[in-house]
């Protein structure tokens, strides 16, 4: 999933209970900008670090391989991505200004109606790589599930939607889990659209902190159709999943901005 900020409307709800598999879950089922939990996991990954750094890195998957450059500074921020999309060569480079694409080395004009979906594919791989960076976009709804318990551990889990047209893929949905005291983000799962859709989960592994960033890779777990819902996941549902690929994020190298 990837997005551009949006401004939004807070909708509020209740507060209720709900049972995920074996897990009994506290959770406050409105939608709201901000959670405690998700700024403190902002905070512990790299908190305003993330918004005064310059990092590259190569992060790579069964989809092949892409080199990340990203650049932030007090809310500017450009973003250059370059990879092979069935056998072409593509970059593109989106900053606060706009954005530009060159097809095997080539620059070139990028259609009225690709612009979102050109734009979308280079920030899916920024987002991947500085979670939960982006969870406090304007454009993220989030919804607090509290805890549920995983391999013997409770874990916070919150569930994520997008403002409708944010992105060519809005209408994904995400859930989160992280550690309730120090905000760790120990794994993800999301849906997505497609021929057929399916979902998608991913376990964090191999952190470390470079350039006072906490980067980390992710096992992927997947199944494919339209009938399966992101709701649905829990332990036991995971354990009927398949092993996707595995998402490395290699030769980083953090600076701060001249």
């Amino acid at each position: 999933m990837t997005y551009r900020p949006i401004r939004f409307v807070v909708a509020l709800g209740i507060i209720g209970i709900t049972i995920f598999g074996s897990s009994l879950v506290f959770a406050e089922v409105r939608k709201v900008s901000r959670l405690p939990i998700v700024d403190r996991s902002i905070a512990y990954h790299g908190g305003s670090r993330y918004d005064d750094s310059q990092t590259d890195l190569e992060m790579c998957s069964g989809s092949g391989c892409y080199d990340i450059g990203v650049r932030m500074n007090n809310g500017l921020y450009r973003y250059d991505v370059t990879g092979t999309i069935r056998g072409v060569d593509r970059r593109v480079v989106s900053t606060n200004d706009g954005l530009e694409m060159w097809v095997d080395g080539r620059p070139v004009e990028i259609p009225a109606d690709q612009v979102s979906a050109v734009r979308d594919w280079a920030m899916a791989r920024v987002y991947f790589s500085f979670l939960p960076f982006r969870l406090n976009d304007d454009s993220v709804f989030k919804e607090d599930q509290g805890l549920e318990t995983w391999d013997g551990r409770s874990l916070h889990r919150v569930k994520v939607t997008f403002a409708a047209g944010s992105s060519s893929d809005s209408s994904d949905e995400y859930l989160y889990w992280f550690d309730p005291k120090t905000g760790k983000l120990e794994q993800l799962a999301y849906s997505f659209e497609g021929q057929p859709g399916g979902l998608r989960f991913r376990k964090g592994v191999r952190y470390r902190r470079i350039g006072d960033i906490l980067f980390f890779d992710q096992e992927n777990f997947g199944v494919e159709g339209d009938q399966y819902k992101i709701d649905q996941i829990n332990p036991e549902f995971v354990q009927t999943m398949k092993h996707v690929s595995t998402v490395e994020l290699r030769q980083i190298k953090v600076e701060t901005p001249e």
